[in-house]
């Protein structure tokens, strides 16, 4: 899956844009092709509000009509030369960034020369560049996707199925997490799981899933069985699971907080104790896909991997393929509401199945 960004000047070919991102949606995903960043709160650096977006993209095509060069504000001046242009903007944070970016030639237009350029966007001048004609637009649109998907290849995080030895050895290095786990006796949560006859729960599913769930924390049933979600939330997982062909031994299932705290939300020491057996357990099974379970293991995901997105809210992101890379590769988070939602609102149902379609492309 290609995140594409399509950088354009509304004055300029703002009706080529709608048709291309209509001709696009028919080889990506909607959600995976950005047009407008017109959400940036008062206050905000919008710079780095423009560069993050970009950052999350993996594709930026820079649609030139014939009056993107000379465009010019009420006083006359160029916008392109602008400090804060925001085509300007975007297209030189992803040449900065080593984005694949992809010239669009519509309306006639041809490619601006470097003098006619301000510096940063000088490499501009060096991509070749795809022309969008009025009589062959949807084969030329199918070629650009073609170039697209040849460039960035459409499942990157796929892996394929592990060994027997591999599994035994996953398995080995799961159980060594385990057993420091239930000897941590430095854990804020020690006392209270051994007063009340608790368990920690480190997990269950398989040690070399692609796909791996992380919620907030076990509850007390869980505590008191020693595994991650079961009782309604569990059955919710595993119908929409059934839904996109999965069972629970297909994936692994864990959360940020391996030990219950209570009836309360995680403390900042507690997550940061049980931090470093999430990354052995994440280091372990090395997912390409990790799907968070509610807006609490979201936010924590975003920031410990320190994304754009990191401040976003979940209902705003959720659904959303987010890539970046751990040590061992490309992974992609993906958040999603926590399967308690289904409980208490039931039209959040559909949402939550839709999002679980998402997971798919991993499969």
């Amino acid at each position: 899956m290609s995140r594409i960004f399509i950088n354009y000047r509304r004055q300029d070919s703002e009706g080529y844009v709608g048709r291309l991102y209509d001709h696009l949606a028919q080889h990506f995903q909607r959600d995976d092709l950005f047009m407008d960043v017109d959400s940036i709160p008062p206050g905000a650096d919008f710079v780095q509000v423009l560069e993050d977006a970009v950052a999350s993209c993996d594709v930026l095509i820079a649609v030139i009509g014939p009056g993107w060069l000379n465009c010019a504000d009420d006083a006359g001046e160029r916008r392109l030369h602008q400090w804060n242009d925001f085509v300007r903007i975007e297209i030189a944070s992803a040449l900065r960034q080593n984005k694949l970016v992809i010239p669009v030639l519509v309306g006639r237009a041809r490619m601006p020369s470097p003098n006619d350029l301000p510096d940063e966007l000088h490499p501009l001048c060096r991509r070749n560049a795809v022309e969008l004609s009025h009589q062959h637009f949807s084969r030329d649109v199918e070629k650009l996707a073609t170039a697209i998907k040849s460039a960035i290849p459409a499942n990157p995080s796929f892996k394929g199925r592990a060994n027997s030895e591999t599994l035994r050895q996953k398995e080995a290095a799961l159980k060594a997490v385990r057993d420091d786990l239930v000897g941590a006796t430095s854990s804020p949560l020690y006392t209270y799981r051994i007063e009340n006859r608790h368990f920690p729960v480190l997990g269950e599913g398989n040690p070399d899933a692609n796909i791996l769930f992380i919620g907030e924390a076990p509850g007390k049933n869980e505590a008191a069985t020693g595994r991650p979600f079961i009782g309604p939330s569990g059955d919710v997982l595993a119908e929409m699971l059934r839904g996109i062909g999965l069972k629970r031994d297909d994936v692994y299932v864990t959360n940020v907080l391996l030990d219950f705290p209570g009836k309360r939300d995680p403390l900042p020491e507690e997550l940061a104790f049980y931090a470093p057996f999430v990354d052995r357990i994440i280091d372990i099974i090395q997912p390409a896909v990790i799907a968070t379970l509610g807006g609490f293991a979201m936010s924590y995901m975003l920031k410990k991997l320190d994304l754009p997105e990191k401040r976003g809210k979940i209902s705003q992101l959720h659904g959303k393929l987010i890539k970046t890379r751990l040590p061992y590769g490309e992974i992609h988070v993906v958040p999603l509401y926590h399967p308690a939602v289904v409980l208490y609102s039931a039209s959040q149902k559909e949402t939550l199945r839709q999002d679980f379609e998402k997971l798919k492309l991993f499969l």
